[in-house]
Formats: structure tokens, sequence, C-alpha cells
């Protein structure tokens, strides 16, 4: 799809304003997942299903494995930043991995389970295969993409945010403390990763994404992360859905936390 040649002459040639979109773009992407990790420690339930943090260590991880690259081939101070904080998300996935153990184990693999009660042990076991999942199809995809610098699949993380996130409220049936701030840290975080060449960073660094199937994605991201709006004005308070008689798989584990 492209080569790091390629995508080097495109930030030489615009380093400036490749280096603002790059900002802006993972900026705005950390927004949104720390928004969610807040949500996480706060509620002690993240937002998003557990199969996004499984892609998106995949990613982190990869990239940080990466550092002979971004620090020999590529040389570039932006990725080696980058690389330095793709590091810490690791580090940040785990913890998240830790808290969905302890506390979102049955909402996340109670339906694989017959009496829908989970483990300890079985949600690490089940946590664990998950995020060497996700990490083993995103180093293969980007080997057959042919996306060395990731950023092709960079986006997709993104994409996957903008486009489910709405559904894991949906089924909780009821919405947290950042509920609503989330869903306006998911749109401005999608937005800039689907604009055209010299606004969007991916489609100006990898000019094969410059297609209309591209933007496509995009809008239905956005369009999803608008709805998720929506939703949050329909759908009841944690404590208002409790009051009314409303059940959580993990009801006991949450109210020893907030007792």
């Amino acid at each position: 799809m492209y080569t790091i040649q390629d995508a080097m002459a495109i930030l030489h040639a615009n380093t400036t304003g490749v280096v603002i979109m790059a900002a802006l773009t993972y900026g705005l992407g950390f927004l949104a997942y720390l928004t969610g990790l807040y949500m996480q420690l706060k509620n002690r339930e993240f937002p998003m299903y557990f199969w996004c943090h499984c892609w998106y260590f995949g990613h982190d991880f990869t990239f940080a494995m990466l550092f002979h690259m971004w620090w020999k081939d590529v040389g570039f101070w932006l990725f080696k930043v980058m690389c330095i904080g793709c590091w810490l998300f690791v580090v940040i996935e785990l913890v998240c991995l830790y808290l969905t153990v302890k506390y979102e184990r049955n909402f996340n693999w109670g339906k694989y389970f017959k009496d829908k009660t989970v483990s300890e042990r079985q949600a690490w076991v089940m946590g664990i295969a998950g995020y060497a999942t996700g990490l083993i199809i995103f180093v293969a995809l980007r080997k057959i993409l042919g996306d060395p610098m990731c950023f092709v699949l960079m986006s997709s993380t993104l994409f996957i945010c903008g486009l489910t996130i709405k559904y894991n409220t949906k089924e909780r049936k009821y919405i947290n403390r950042g509920s609503r701030f989330l869903c306006f840290a998911v749109i401005v975080m999608i937005i800039p990763a689907f604009l055209p060449p010299g606004l969007g960073l991916f489609t100006t660094m990898v000019p094969a994404l410059n297609q209309p199937a591209y933007y496509v994605l995009g809008a239905l991201a956005i369009l999803n992360a608008i709805d998720f709006i929506r939703i949050t004005f329909q759908l009841p308070t944690k404590e208002q859905y409790l009051a009314e008689g409303g059940d959580i798989p993990y009801r006991e584990e949450w109210e020893t936390k907030t007792a």
C-alpha cells in the first residue's frame, strides 16, 4: 500500500502540517480513550466492548515494539514520541484488563458460560487470550496490507470506536457519569481521521486512502457516534436503572465498590 520512504517523503515535504495533523489525531484519540479509562476507574465499567481493548492492545503493542524502526529507520522525533506514548498505553491496557477481570467479567464473558457466572481465573484466561488474538491479527494485517507505519490500522481503531460504542451502552441499558462527554470526545476524535489530504493525517500520509470508500467508512462511524448522543438522553442513569429494579450481572461487585 505504501513504503516508509513514501511516507517520509510526504512528511518532509510538509513537516509542519503533518506534525499538526498527527498531534490533533493522536491527541484527540488519547482524549477519548482517557475518558473511557476515567469512566472505568470511576464506575468500574469501560464504555466499550472488551474486544475493542484487544484491538487497541494489538495496535499499541505492535507500534511500541517497532522502536528500532522509529529510532533508526525513520528517525523522526514525532514517531519516537508516539512510540513512547504507545508504551504508556500498553500499561494502561493492562490496567484495563485487570479492572475488567475484577469488575466486568460477567458482563463481558458470562454469555459464554452455562451459569452466566465467570470466575476470576476464567476471566484471566479469556482476557489474555483476547489480547493475544488482537495482537496476532494486528501483526498479520499490518503485513498483509503493507502498512509498515500502522497508519491504516490506526485509523481502524478510531472507526471501530465510533461504530460500536453506542451498542455497548444500549446493551447495559443505562448511562454512567461521563457518557455524554465521551460522546463529544469520540466525535471530535473521528472527524480529523477521515478528512481529505492536507487536512487528515491518514489520507495525507497514505494517498491510497483518498477514495470514496474510505470516506464512507468515516461517515458511518461519525453518524453512529452522533446517534450515541441521542441514546444517552433516552437511557436512565445507573442509579435510576437500579432504583427501577434493573439488573446488572455483576451488581454485587458494584455495590461493594460504592458502599
